[in-house]
């Protein structure tokens, strides 16, 4: 099976952007949406998909450009990143 995960780095980039940014001052989200200490590096996430017998296929960071109001793929993991996943069938 195929796994994909989208989410939040723990870093301090990620609490002043993701975070304070969108949910305290863009107001994009209701503040507490995301709580700092959940959010996930992102090799903690791969060694918790390893540790379930994934693979990694393919990981990317994410970023939104606002004067374009378009996300794009990105090298810099800081903030959004995805990761995909494969387990090799039985």
């Amino acid at each position: 099976g195929i796994m994909f995960v989208a989410t939040i780095n723990r870093t301090l980039k990620a609490l002043g952007l993701a975070i304070i940014g969108a949910e305290y001052v863009l107001r994009w989200l209701p503040r507490g949406t995301h709580q700092f200490g959940k959010l996930v590096r992102p090799d903690e996430l791969e060694k918790a998909l390893a540790g379930a017998g994934l693979t990694i296929i393919d990981r990317t960071g994410v970023a939104y450009h606002p004067l374009a109001d378009r996300w794009q793929r990105s090298k810099d993991m800081d903030v959004n990143y995805m990761v995909l996943a494969e387990k090799a069938p039985l």
